[in-house]
């Protein structure tokens, strides 16, 4: 009986222990597992703290290089305006504007109907000199001709009858579409100043219009207006001592 009760005691402390051994091995691998576990973890956070580090070290030097690009930039920019700047002012100082250039282009006006170029230096070098002039201008008037009338009246004289002053003109239209024999003073005219010898001194547009005919020693100024006369001009001429 005391036997049998000792071998079951035996029998019941062996799978204690072996239970207990088991439960050891299982915590041990269960620990060992953990400690894997953070291990990998560990080493995983690890890389990619390195990897972010990296990244960032990246990202900051091509912040730099782009900042550095920028300034770079903005240096060219500053001499682009600078140039652009001193091209202006070139410009300005050398290409005339406002009443120069208008004036520049009436020379060149002049130029191209035959005046010669000595004639205008003469003039321009004379500007400052007194001039002789009379001091009554004269005025005159006459009819501009058009396709419908040339005739009577349709002229003046100056300088003793040596210079010789017409117009052309278009027709004027009447409200009801009839053509007209006189002009229309809304639109351009041609006016002529014929010295004798032939030589003829033309100037069209609307008017008024303004020529100048140098001849006998004088310089002449006219100046051609609309009179208040349906289809007659009006002509005033200056005369001057030529310089």
């Amino acid at each position: 009986m005391s036997l049998g009760l000792h071998e079951t005691r035996q029998r019941r402390s062996r799978r204690f222990r072996w239970a207990l051994m088991r439960w050891v091995i299982a915590l041990g691998v269960i620990a060992g597992a953990g400690v894997f576990a953070y291990r990998t973890g560990t080493d995983l956070a690890e890389r990619k703290v390195t990897a972010l580090a990296r990244e960032i070290v990246t990202l900051s030097d091509k912040a730099a290089a782009l900042q550095q690009q920028n300034t770079g930039l903005r240096a060219n920019e500053i001499l682009l305006e600078g140039r652009l700047r001193d091209a202006q002012a070139r410009y300005d100082k050398d290409v005339p504007s406002g009443r120069i250039a208008a004036l520049l282009g009436q020379l060149q006006a002049k130029l191209d109907k035959g005046v010669e170029l000595a004639r205008l230096e003469f003039l321009v070098a004379s500007a400052d000199k007194p001039r002789e002039c009379e001091t009554v201008p004269a005025t005159k008037r006459f009819l501009v001709q058009t396709p419908l009338y040339s005739g009577a009246n349709d002229s003046v004289s100056y300088a003793k009858g040596t210079i010789t002053v017409t117009a052309q003109g278009e027709s004027a239209v009447s409200q009801a579409g009839h053509i007209e024999a006189w002009y229309d003073p809304a639109k351009p005219v041609s006016a002529r100043f014929t010295a004798i010898g032939g030589r003829v001194i033309g100037e069209a547009g609307t008017l008024p219009l303004h020529a100048t005919v140098v001849h006998g020693g004088y310089e002449y100024r006219f100046t051609v207006v609309a009179a208040g006369t349906r289809g007659f001009v009006q002509v005033t001429g200056d005369r001057c001592k030529y310089p």
